[in-house]
């Protein structure tokens, strides 16, 4: 038998999935494929509750990690531990406090900082997280996010009803993809959205795919009549309503990656409708509506533009590819192993 030489922490396989931890669930499940690679997760009285889980990531998490090296996937890691890899989806909670409820940032900014200051190494999910990361001196390596499998898979005759049950066309309807967290901009989505005449709304209905959550600051958003409130929707769902839409509208302040890009472009939406921020240049190069997220008008404009004149996401997928990621993770593991 193999001795196993990294010990993948999967306290969030408890978690509803959602960005970080549809990250872990692609990453984890290639690297328990390799020789050496080991999943450690709670069990039994500590699955009962996100305290208990929290409270064994913390204290239980290292003493089973021994001298091996642990690597932690999303943000549920410990203080602590011998040699640790963790993954960085960004620092938002250190950067921008103000969009967490007070609880969240008294518990988790603390622990960030400790994280960074004693990890061996740090993954960023892109190359501008990558860059705040250069002031840790670690080694730190880019592994981004990319599209599941089912975003890429060919049209199922179940779309049709996804969409008709919602009272969709194809290609009539823009789609935003996101929670409820005051970072996503829906505000101002909001309220450009309403400053589209009443026929341009009639005609191309907004979707919003999404749920709130706790950590969030409480977001107060006056949707006009002809939002479609779609909620948290399965990955086939969102794959058919990503392949129908002629528009998906990304108008965040700011993201560690944004993988709905990737999703929309791998689906085969009509176009992207997004914020000009750094992340987003970097995952889409000139393939997108670009608009500035503060400015209520210039998201208005974009839509109209998206409307009218559609731009393909023409994305590189080659450049984000979960096995491509998995490899990166694992050698960095790997050099952490035998440093």
């Amino acid at each position: 038998m193999t001795r196993s030489t990294v010990a993948v922490n999967q306290s969030y396989v408890t978690q509803r999935v959602t960005g970080q931890q549809r990250y872990a669930h692609e990453i984890a499940s290639r690297l328990l494929t390799r020789p050496g690679v080991a999943a450690v997760e709670p069990t039994g009285w500590w699955r009962g509750s996100a305290l208990r889980v929290w409270a064994w990531a913390l204290s239980v998490l290292p003493v089973r990690a021994g001298s091996r090296v642990l690597l932690s996937l999303t943000a549920r890691a410990p203080l602590w531990a011998r040699r640790h890899v963790l993954v960085v989806h960004d620092l938002f909670v250190l950067t921008n406090p103000e969009w967490f409820s007070r609880a969240y940032v008294w518990t988790h900014a603390p622990l960030l900082k400790v994280q960074l200051r004693t990890a061996r190494a740090l993954v960023a999910v892109s190359a501008p997280v990558a860059e705040q990361l250069a002031a840790y001196d670690v080694p730190v390596c880019v592994a981004p996010n990319a599209p599941s499998t089912v975003f890429g898979t060919p049209a199922a005759d179940e779309d049709a009803s996804v969409l008709a049950s919602r009272g969709l066309e194809p290609g009539a309807y823009l789609l935003a993809v996101g929670s409820l967290d005051p970072r996503k901009n829906l505000p101002a989505l909001a309220e450009a959205y309403t400053a589209l005449s009443d026929e341009e709304r009639a005609a191309h209905p907004l979707v919003v795919v999404g749920g709130g959550s706790g950590i969030f600051r409480s977001e107060q958003i006056r949707w006009p009549a002809e939002v479609v409130d779609a909620g948290y929707v399965s990955d086939d769902e969102l794959r058919a309503l990503y392949a129908g839409a002629e528009a998906v509208v990304f108008v965040s302040w700011a993201e560690g990656f944004g993988l709905p890009l990737v999703e929309a472009a791998a689906a085969g939406a009509g176009s992207l409708v997004i914020s000009d921020i750094p992340v987003f240049r970097w995952v889409c190069g000139d393939a997108a509506h670009y608009v500035d997220p503060g400015s209520v008008p210039a998201i208005t404009a974009g839509l109209r533009a998206a409307i009218a004149d559609p731009v393909a996401p023409g994305i590189d997928l080659r450049r984000f590819d979960w096995d491509d990621s998995a490899r990166r993770v694992h050698e960095l593991c790997e050099a952490v192993a035998t440093g």
